[in-house]
């Protein structure tokens, strides 16, 4: 039995709780997860030193390591982007990973280092405070900075950075760059460590995006030194961040096996693939093919010889006509999309193959008609494996990556894609609308435990009489929801099989 120690970007169910279902739950692979405790808690960092002793004590327990670089140098995807630690004192905590490797040789690692995002919009949820009044035009500094870089900017674009540049704080502008200088520089340091053997494999996956900007500026940086290492075919760099851990579990989980899944994708318009999703920075049909060769597998063009069907439902227009699950984009997105065709396809696929459908059609939830359709046609139960949660990157690379982990007809596998199904169908892209709404009827608020517990309550109720009459992969009750950063944009779920009814004993 492989053994395999994770530790996951942060606490959030997506990077914690997914690989427990999936990986504990469905193969017979032993995870090693740190103690929930040590994770921090979204703005609050996991500490260093105790998560030190913990990769210490059980490194040599496991045959592969998958490490979140953002946990281990700055203690979690938001305190990353929050710190105050000097470049130094950043680059120093790497050195664990040095020791552990001359420790323990047998060891596989595998580790991911995202280069940092910055929203296009102004919130400071899991931002720095002044985000919240100058996120926008930090973002915008950035795209303008980038087509200058390029040499693609414009007379009123170089006066637009100009204007925006004294309109921001110095102070301000200078802590978001120095924090994303080391950032840069720690994920420099990681292609060395990739270099020296260090590291066996490495993904740079890009946080919430664009064609433009602070990231696309640093990966052209980060990708320059890669060629010139030739490290082409040890470190991939992809649009993405909360499904890495999930992928490289899977890459860890394909080499023990020593196996090469192939996957053929099947899209829902002749458009999809050149489509940019939102909070990417390149085709979706490119993306794919990164995140499929991340996990330890390959994209194929012929069906027969295809271990998995990657079903992908998404929009026919990028960015800016792309919708929110809460809020979707006009019809226009999707016109060229003929969807019973896609059910069909879907029908006829899954009785040959594990089909895995991956659902991005719109960001932050499932595509309402789409999954309508499927529960009319009765096409929930044919999936294998299913994600529509956040971004299309986000989704795609949960869902790829329970195909290659989970056995196949395994009914935990099938309990793991009825609880994707109804967290980000259910959850997302139905009731969450309500939630925030119902707390202010209701005059509750998430930032009381008490009056959350009500409003999970609430949320149980709503999903519980959605879930009536769906046709799943099996029959299953919710058992618990919570609210793990205290806000509705997500959930912690927990469900188990239907008990029996007496009538069929």
């Amino acid at each position: 039995m492989p053994r395999i120690l994770l530790l996951p970007l942060d606490e959030r169910p997506c990077n914690f709780l997914y690989p427990a279902l999936m990986v504990e739950k469905c193969t017979d692979v032993q995870l090693l997860l740190p103690p929930k405790e040590l994770m921090g808690s979204k703005k609050r960092p996991a500490p260093f030193l105790l998560l030190a002793q913990w990769l210490g004590k059980n490194f040599s327990c496991c045959d592969y390591a998958v490490i979140s670089i953002d946990m281990l140098v700055y203690g979690g995807i938001v305190p990353s982007r929050l710190h105050h630690q000097t470049t130094r004192e950043c680059l120093d905590r790497l050195h664990l990973l040095a020791d552990l490797r001359a420790r323990y040789p047998q060891v596989k690692l595998f580790a991911f280092s995202l280069i940092m995002r910055a929203p296009c919009y102004n919130s400071a949820d899991e931002e720095p405070d002044y985000y919240a009044e100058h996120g926008s035009s930090l973002f915008r500094v950035g795209v303008l900075r980038d087509k200058i870089q390029r040499n693609l900017a414009t007379a009123e674009e170089k006066s637009e950075l100009s204007g925006l540049e004294q309109s921001i704080p110095r102070s301000v502008l200078s802590d978001f760059c120095s924090r994303r200088s080391t950032n840069h520089a720690v994920n420099l340091q990681t292609i060395f460590l990739a270099e020296q053997g260090v590291l066996d494999f490495l993904t740079i996956p890009l946080d919430d995006c664009a064609l433009l900007g602070w990231a696309a500026a640093e990966r052209q940086q980060l990708a320059a030194a890669i060629r010139s290492h030739a490290l082409g075919s040890r470190i991939y760099s992809y649009s993405g961040a909360d499904e890495a851990g999930c992928i490289l579990l899977a890459r860890a989980v394909n080499h023990s096996r020593g196996i090469t899944p192939s996957v053929h994708i099947c899209y829902s318009s002749a458009g999809a693939p050149m489509v940019i999703p939102r909070f990417e920075d390149r085709p979706l049909g490119e993306n794919l093919k990164w995140l499929v060769a991340a996990a330890g597998g390959r994209t194929c063009f012929s069906l027969q010889e295809a271990d998995y069907i990657l079903v992908v439902n998404a929009p026919t227009e990028g960015q800016s006509a792309m919708g929110d699950a809460k809020s979707p984009a006009p019809h226009s997105a999707f016109g060229e999309r003929c969807l019973p065709d896609l059910a069909a396809n879907l029908r006829a696929l899954a009785a040959k193959k594990p089909v895995i459908l991956a659902d991005l059609a719109v960001t932050n939830g499932a595509d309402r008609e789409w999954m309508d359709l499927l529960q009319q046609q009765n096409l929930l139960k044919t999936l294998y494996a299913y994600a529509g949660w956040n971004t299309a990157a986000n989704a795609a690379g949960c869902c790829i990556a329970q195909g290659m982990l989970c056995g196949k007809d395994s009914t935990q596998s099938a309990l793991f894609t009825c609880h994707r199904i109804l967290e980000d169908w259910l959850y997302m892209s139905l009731v969450r609308r309500d939630v925030a709404a119902y707390a202010q009827r209701k005059g509750l608020s998430f930032d009381d435990s008490w009056q959350e517990q009500l409003l999970a309550k609430y949320v149980t109720r709503q999903m519980c009489r959605l879930a009536k009459g769906l046709s799943l992969p099996a029959q299953v009750e919710i058992s618990q929801i919570s609210f793990p950063w205290h806000r509705p944009f997500e959930i912690e779920l927990f469900i188990q099989l239907s008990a029996p009814s007496k009538a069929g004993m």
